[in-house]
């Protein structure tokens, strides 16, 4: 049993440097998903400015931070599982890794990709719209649920449409569904780690523990799909 746990981390080691050994040689993932946080975090600052003020815009601001985290990782995570089909090594990784710990390695390097964007996206959005934390330990462990959930759904979401001719369209039908009910708890958690009312904090500890049992559940099922998925 130990021997299997340790050739099974192993395998996703393996995977995980792979992954970031080739993201640092083509940069591909990092340059599309700073670009992207980049240009619409500008574009954001010149159209609204310091909406975060305003409390009715409050809801809106939180919206549209995890809208830009959204397609800042839609724009980058798709590639994960379409490059190994590309330069054809998908039959080598089907032959050399468990399709978990396969899984589980390219999911944590889109983990680390994730949070990366949350670290430089985050305080400077709050910095430049201005808004208020009233809970900083809600806000940051919004962003962990939220952020685990994102990199779950694109890993498991990049396997499905690595095969297909129009990848980018079909990455977003297959992705909205998974993530639809991950990004309204991380919204109403992060909405409520903006205020200082005890209702809305104790709506952000409901919607943290939804995101959490959402997270959970996509991890299972993530597991029990993806060899199915990945060896058709």
């Amino acid at each position: 049993m130990w021997r299997d746990i340790c050739i099974w981390l192993a395998e996703t080691a393996t995977i995980f440097n792979k992954e970031w050994r080739t993201e640092l040689r083509t940069r591909y993932a990092l340059n599309t998903v700073g670009l992207f946080a980049f240009t619409t975090l500008v574009t954001t600052t010149i159209a609204l400015g310091p909406a975060g003020i305003s409390e009715p815009a409050r809801p809106f601001v939180v919206v549209l931070l995890w809208m830009i985290l959204l397609f800042a990782a839609s724009a980058g995570l798709p590639r994960t599982f379409v490059h190994e089909e590309e330069s054809r090594t998908a039959m080598a990784l089907r032959l050399m890794a468990r399709p978990s710990s396969l899984f589980c390695g390219k999911a944590l390097y889109n983990l680390v990709l994730i949070f990366s964007l949350e670290l430089l996206v985050a305080p400077l959005y709050i910095g430049v719209m201005q808004l208020p934390i009233g809970s900083m330990r809600h806000f940051v462990l919004a962003l962990l649920v939220g952020g685990f959930g994102l990199a779950l759904g694109s890993t498991l979401t990049a396997a499905m449409v690595a095969q297909a001719e129009a990848k980018g369209p079909l990455f977003a039908v297959l992705a909205f569904p998974i993530l639809l009910p991950l990004l309204k708890f991380a919204i109403d958690a992060t909405l409520a780690a903006t205020a200082d009312q005890s209702l809305l904090i104790a709506r952000g500890e409901v919607a943290l523990t939804l995101g959490i049992l959402y997270d959970g559940t996509l991890m299972v099922a993530a597991l029990m799909l993806f060899p199915a998925i990945w060896n058709p």
